[in-house]
Parts: C-alpha cells; structure tokens; sequence
C-alpha cells in the first residue's frame, strides 16, 4: 500500500515538472481541450466503474486512484501530443494508437500490480478501441476549438 500512494504521488507530481518546457502560449492554446478530455474521461469513469468494466482502488483521499492518473499523466501528456502532433492528423493518430497500445498491453500490469487500476469486464482490446476513440474525440474538439477561434479574431 504505501508503494502505490508513492507511485500515485509521483504520477500527479512529476508530469507537471515538465510543464514549463511546453510554453505558456501553448499551455493557454491547449488547456481546453486538456479539460475537456480529463472530464470526458472522468465521465467515462464512472459510467465504466457502474458497468463493472474496471475497477479504480482507493487512492489518498479524497481522491480514488484514477483522479491521480488524470490529472498527472493523462492532462499532461494530451497538452503534450497536441503541441507536437496537431495539425499533422496522420502523426497524431499512429503516435496517440502507440501511447495506447503501451498502456492498454503494459501500463495496466503495473497499474493492476500496485492497485491503483485494473480491468474487469472488458477485453484489452475492447478497453484500446475505446482509447483509440476517446482520442479522436479529443483531436476533433481540439479542431472545433481551433475553427471557433479563428472565426473570432
């Protein structure tokens, strides 16, 4: 138990170190979509947790363990990916698919390992289709994002 409370300490923790390599006009151009992804899948959560598809472990109050992921790696990463990758679809989709795949065929080992999250109801193909999905809809709000934008300059 105390393993995983340090690893979910550092899973919140050490992605935001690397925030301010991003820049801060990318930070402001990104962070809606970061929000709307880490809510999205907040949402997923709970309605995948009701339908016994996974099971989040108990975290440090008064947070489970899944907030923990989404607030350290996942927001991180997705400000991430799209300072690298938007506006280069083809790129973003086979970079964004590998990160899954990572995480769907590796990361949920060591997830389950230290109890932070394991899945329970579903297959890992059927929890990476639904990954794969969760990021066109996180590129497709990052494109509606960017076309309100330019009509309002």
């Amino acid at each position: 138990m105390k393993n995983s409370k340090l690893l979910l300490l550092a899973m919140v923790i050490l992605p935001w170190l690397t925030l301010p390599f991003l820049g801060k006009n990318t930070f402001k151009k990104y962070l809606p979509s970061a929000i709307f992804i880490v809510t999205f899948t907040k949402a997923l959560d709970f309605f995948g947790e009701k339908k016994k598809w996974w099971r989040f472990y108990k975290g440090i109050p008064p947070l489970d363990s899944m907030d923990f992921f989404n607030f350290g790696p996942y927001f991180v990463t997705s400000l991430w990916m799209l300072k690298l990758t938007y506006g280069k679809f083809p790129l973003y989709f086979i970079s964004n698919t590998i990160l899954h795949i990572l995480f769907t065929f590796v990361g949920l080992k060591y997830l389950k390992r230290y109890k932070i999250a394991s899945i329970v109801k579903m297959t890992k193909l059927q929890h990476l289709t639904m990954s794969i999905i969760r990021g066109l809809v996180f590129y497709g709000f990052q494109s509606i994002n960017e076309r309100k934008r330019a009509l309002f300059k």
